[in-house]
């Protein structure tokens, strides 16, 4: 095996990292975001079609600012995909000058499956705004036993990671974030050619629209496809040198893509998001507006 497409979370990115680079493997992550991958020696050999979570803390902090909360609390998955969220949306409100106070981080560890005791403790820190870095399953859980527990009179703020239809098959999660899910953030193939092109193509072949980072998952198949026939022969060196010149101005399904040195997408959209509940009772997803950073 000379490239793969993965890893799809950053703990799992970290972990395989080195031996990619032992073994001259390229890989293409689609959504591992963490922005500390950028930093490792082996990062040479691990693309990104994502944007790293440097800039979805860019998109997360002008919501703060300009809704004027000043007491921020923090819920986050204890890994680097949580920790590195939220580390980027404090560094991004620092950059702004933003005067609020981090009110309490909570790190937990999202096999748990009871989060009664964090979120007591969110609530006697007396927030105005809370951040919370889930997946699907461990958001489900988090989002009913907030509603349980009266916290949808605060401001949320949503993530990437708890984006997608799986959430609302939850009742309680699903009027949870309806109700207090101000906002959330993802990143998005905002317009083009290749964005619409790839969600038509996804509605005809399974019946509804592509969830989050299908977009990503399909540039990095087509990146890795085109870099294998650029570079005329299954050699490692070879193709990891194809995907860097193919991946400069690319039109990918998720948007335009260029990778900077590090193998990193330097720009792109993101989705800002929020969730509605229709005439007939069902939750969905819709867009607020679109950030390109």
């Amino acid at each position: 095996v000379k490239v793969l497409v993965g890893g799809m979370i950053s703990g799992a990115t970290m972990a395989t990292g080195p031996y990619l680079a032992d073994h001259e493997i390229s890989m293409v992550s689609p959504s591992a975001t963490n922005p500390g991958i950028a930093k490792q020696e082996w990062k040479n050999w691990v693309f990104r079609t994502c944007l790293s979570d440097d800039l979805q803390g860019k998109a997360l902090a002008p919501i703060v600012v300009e809704g004027n909360y000043t007491r921020l609390a923090t819920i986050v998955q204890d890994n680097p995909y949580g920790v590195g969220l939220e580390g980027a949306l404090l560094d991004a409100l620092n950059d702004t000058g933003w005067q609020g106070e981090h009110v309490i981080s909570i790190h937990f560890d999202p096999a748990k499956g009871d989060y009664l005791t964090e979120l007591g403790q969110i609530a006697d820190a007396n927030p105005d705004i809370v951040l919370a870095v889930t997946y699907c399953d461990d958001g489900k859980v988090l989002f009913k036993q907030a509603l349980d527990m009266g916290l949808d009179t605060i401001a949320w703020l949503g993530c990437d990671g708890n984006y997608g239809s799986g959430m609302f098959e939850e009742p309680k999660c699903a009027e949870f974030m309806e109700k207090a899910i101000i906002a959330g953030t993802r990143t998005a193939g905002a317009s083009g050619a290749a964005y619409e092109e790839f969600v038509a193509a996804y509605n005809a072949t399974f019946g509804e629209a592509p969830e989050v980072y299908c977009d990503t998952t399909y540039d990095a198949i087509k990146l890795i496809a085109q870099a294998i026939e650029q570079a005329g022969t299954y050699n490692s060196t070879a193709i990891k040198d194809a995907l860097m010149e193919i991946g400069q101005n690319y039109e990918g399904a998720s948007g335009p893509i260029s990778f900077n040195a590090a193998a990193d997408r330097i720009s792109g959209t993101f989705e800002v998001w929020k969730v509605e509940k229709d005439e007939n009772g069902v939750y969905s997803d819709v867009t607020v507006k679109f950030v390109t950073l």
